[in-house]
């Protein structure tokens, strides 16, 4: 071996000792560098889309909101909370006066302005945009009953801007704050530098809403999976408080995989408005060491939905409705832990009608309204029923079979709960199905005009005694006729049975005790996710 060969073969061995130690030292600070704080949520339902223009579900509402701040919001006490704007007014309950949040940014830097608010409402309520529900807007001055701007105009009447940080809306007719923030205030606000170039007409399929990379709340968009998650990291900028976690993943679950996953930690929580925990897998979860759980409250109600175009036959609707055993429901399937009524609210909201909520379970009434209907009993009737939520699909089940029994011909079709949804929101392509409603506890004509009110319904159902009481519920100030209103309309429904209400779940919640802080409640379910963590 020569001396040129050795003294390569000392540099290697040098190399070896010196590599490793590089190696060990990068190792260290690996070691050193703290774990991501990740979080996993269970739902059943998979949003479809983070689209603000195009959300029609209860889980892609709740999270374009933690993206896109709402103007206000309910939290966990029932009380409107500021999140993007950080004061609303009004001296006539006419023109309310918004001012917008100096502190709140875009995830791009840019200071969010009355221009980005001002923008997205004309965006929000342009013929050509083809927004999910512009009904929400209507009460704006310059729209037409359906929420569009009148005469396909591109700017509202009734929305001005004053300064940079401050706008009015202005409405038709006298309203309350309350209902100002129900509506208006759930207003979600896009950048209108980033989208308002793009022709209106192509927001609503957008890749870039889809997959939204501008937004400005606590949680930023990362991936989307269909049929299986969403992530999202956290806003470390977000001025309404620093998030502690890292990542938050929504993981869509059928029932029975929610109720597993808990179990083995592969997820923290269930959402339980859109994540229910089936009924018979409540005691195997509360017997967990390792999780915390709590029995919720009834703020979501399961509602047969009765499409009152196929099935015009008053006599067949309350025969159907006389035909569910909800006693039944409840003692075998929901055990006991849910609240039922005939009517589609819960004894939670402010004007719950007592009287008109009390149901009757006369199969053999029901039989003879059939036979009294003159009803083709051969004609094929289509239950839609949503897949995903156990508890749900096991109820459809039983109300088919029911149905059956009193005559009726009643075929079970099984889809996704986007696509069900999207029927029943149509009011088309249905017979009947059973979706989870929302119940606000106070002044909530958003949701009860969408059974009754003809220009919004889902159930094709048209009655101008119903309308009349809608109208008079959005346009008065005054509580006794609100209230009075509220009463009639739960006993109109009752009594004509465009739909029918069937349960609340009293829906489990379960945490896992590594989570220090942090849930998902019935109402502000994601207000205070800057304070989540995790040990």
């Amino acid at each position: 071996m020569n001396r040129q060969t050795k003294k390569g073969l000392l540099a290697l061995a040098v190399l070896g000792i010196i590599l490793p130690l590089f190696s060990c030292g990068g190792n260290r600070e690996a070691a050193k560098k703290p774990e991501l704080k990740i979080i996993n949520v269970g739902v059943t339902n998979d949003p479809a889309t983070l689209n603000p223009i195009a959300t029609n579900n209860v889980l892609a509402s709740t999270l374009t909101g933690t993206i896109y701040l709402p103007l206000t919001a309910i939290d966990e006490n029932l009380k409107f909370v500021y999140r993007l704007a950080e004061n609303v007014a009004t001296r006539d309950n006419k023109i309310f006066t918004i001012k917008i949040n100096k502190n709140i940014k875009w995830t791009d830097g840019k200071n969010v302005s009355a221009d980005d608010v001002v923008w997205s409402l004309n965006l929000y309520t342009n013929p050509k945009t083809g927004t999910h529900e512009p009904s929400t807007y209507n009460i704006i001055l310059g729209t037409d009953n359906s929420g569009l701007i009148e005469n396909g105009g591109d700017t509202l009447a009734g929305v001005k801007k004053i300064d940079d940080h401050t706008l009015t809306i202005e409405v038709k007719y006298p309203i309350t704050l309350d209902i100002f923030n129900l509506t208006l205030g759930g207003l979600r606000t896009l950048p209108r530098h980033i989208y308002g170039s793009e022709p209106v007409e192509n927001l609503r399929k957008s890749p870039l809403l889809q997959n939204p990379q501008v937004t400005n709340g606590p949680l930023k968009f990362k991936e989307y999976a269909a049929a299986s998650h969403i992530t999202f990291e956290t806003n470390k900028d977000f001025a309404l408080g620093k998030p502690i976690i890292d990542l938050i993943n929504f993981k869509f679950l059928p029932g029975t995989q929610i109720t597993a996953q808990l179990e083995s930690g592969e997820i923290d929580m269930n959402y339980p408005l859109v994540g229910n925990i089936p009924n018979d897998d409540y005691d195997r979860i509360k017997r967990q060491p390792h999780l915390r759980t709590a029995l919720g409250v009834p703020s979501n109600i399961q509602v047969l939905f009765i499409n009152s175009k196929t099935i015009n036959n008053l006599k067949v609707r309350q025969a159907l409705d006389l035909a569910i055993d909800r006693q039944g429901i409840l003692d075998n399937v929901l055990k006991g832990a849910a609240e039922i009524s005939r009517t589609p609210v819960t004894n939670r909201i402010q004007y719950w009608n007592e009287a008109a909520s009390k149901w009757v379970y006369d199969p053999d009434r029901a039989r003879q309204l059939i036979n009294e209907s003159g009803w083709d009993k051969s004609k094929k009737i289509v239950f839609a029923l949503p897949a995903g939520n156990s508890t749900r699909e096991k109820v459809g089940t039983i109300l088919v079979e029911a149905f059956n029994n009193i005559g009726l011909n009643v075929v079970i079709e099984k889809g996704d709960f986007a696509a069900t949804l999207a029927k029943v929101q149509s009011a088309n392509n249905y017979d009947l199905s059973i979706i989870g409603m929302p119940d606000v506890p106070f002044n909530i004509v958003r949701y009860l005009r969408v059974y009754a009110a003809t220009q919004y319904t889902w159930t094709n159902y048209s009655n101008p005694a119903a309308d009349r009481l809608v109208d008079t519920i959005q346009t008065s100030i005054d509580d006794t006729v609100v209230k009075n209103a509220y009463y009639a309309l739960q006993e109109l429904i009752a009594e004509e049975v465009p739909v029918a209400g069937i349960y609340s779940e009293l829906a489990l919640r379960a945490v896992n005790k590594r989570i220090k802080y942090g849930e998902i409640k019935e109402y502000g379910q994601l207000l205070d996710i800057d304070k989540w963590d995790v040990e």
